[in-house]
């Protein structure tokens, strides 16, 4: 994470100069300080989440709002850049994150989303490798003591299970399929796709 957070925030600074107008309104949904604690952008920062995150502190210079990332409350096309790092996986089942892409697309001038790569060999939330691979009723018996979260945050079971309901990785297939239209890049590790990050890149200033 240490490694990939800078370098993901700088790629994000370049590929859309527009966080440098103080013009721009920029709509993170489902975000919290990342990476905006990294670039200090001057555009127009809106951070919609259902509950309020610990990394938003209540100084923030952004605005902050209650909201569902999949029935956005906002006009078509509102909003100059459209934003979500890390989020689409934890929405729900596919028809929820179709309708999670969907309002992303319809807000946005432009639009990045990024997500972990279903297929790459370690789970990055529970920091194990190929134990998501597993059929779930050993994944979830698992988890407390083969993976990483499950030593360091001792979940009991009724957390374990909602994690497993509520997290639902995606491949390049469905994430394509998701952002049609949408340029997607990889962020890669040791040669294998750790991520997938989805770009529509209308204004080009």
């Amino acid at each position: 994470m240490n490694r990939f957070r800078p370098a993901r925030a700088k790629a994000i600074a370049e590929k859309f100069p527009l966080l440098n107008d103080p013009n721009a309104r920029v709509l993170d949904v489902g975000g919290g300080g990342y990476p905006w604690d990294i670039l200090d952008p001057v555009a127009h920062i809106t951070i919609l989440n259902r509950e309020r995150p610990h990394t938003v502190p209540e100084n923030t210079k952004h605005e902050f709002v209650i909201g569902d990332g999949t029935n956005l409350e906002y006009a078509d096309q509102s909003f100059d850049l459209v934003f979500s790092n890390s989020v689409i996986e934890h929405v729900g089942d596919l028809f929820t994150q179709q309708r999670f892409a969907n309002e992303m697309l319809r807000v946005g001038r432009n639009v990045y989303c990024q997500t972990p790569n279903k297929y790459f060999f370690i789970e990055p939330h529970l920091i194990a490798a190929f134990i998501h691979w597993l059929p779930y009723p050993i994944l979830r018996k698992l988890i407390r003591y083969g993976s990483i979260w499950g030593w360091v945050a001792k979940p009991d079971q009724n957390e374990i299970d909602e994690f497993l309901n509520t997290t639902r990785l995606l491949g390049l297939k469905e994430f394509k399929e998701l952002y049609p239209n949408c340029h997607i890049r990889f962020e890669q590790v040791f040669g294998f796709t750790k991520s997938f990050i989805a770009e529509r890149i209308i204004d080009k200033k």
